[in-house]
């Protein structure tokens, strides 16, 4: 087991015989933003886990441009779950021309992907948990 590799049961290897532990799916969040294959870096604000992508920035003779996104998470421990909220940041100086295409799938998957490795599921709002309980 690695700080990134959950701990898994015999009969399951891919699935964790328990939640890890805040501090190792922490651990295994902010490993995300080290490797080269991910367009994000990593850090803790406030008690959550901030995941920025910079995808357009461009300068002019005329003023610059940067636009961002953001994806903040934040674990409950008591429940193994956790909340997700998302953000777009663009600054502008001046005038400057371009586009750009973005998907923040690029973010959100790999995050995904590694809490569910870690066995964490994200919150249910109260809206989800009324309707669920309508139809179960």
């Amino acid at each position: 087991m690695t700080p990134t590799t959950p701990p898994t049961t015999p009969s399951s290897p891919s699935t964790p015989s328990s939640p890890s532990s805040p501090e190792v799916v922490t651990q295994a969040l902010l490993d995300l933003g080290s490797r080269p294959e991910h367009p994000f870096t990593t850090s803790i604000e406030g008690g959550r886990i901030v995941f920025t992508w910079v995808y357009d920035k461009a300068s002019g003779p005329f003023g610059s441009r940067e636009q961002s996104y953001r994806l903040r998470i934040t674990l409950i421990p008591e429940t193994s779950e956790y909340k997700r909220s998302e953000i777009g940041v663009e600054r502008q100086r001046g005038s400057v021309r371009g586009s750009y295409t973005f998907n923040s799938a690029k973010v959100v998957g790999p995050v995904k992907r590694t809490l569910e490795a870690h066995g964490w599921h994200r919150r249910r709002t109260p809206l989800g948990k009324a309707i669920r309980r309508l139809f179960s």
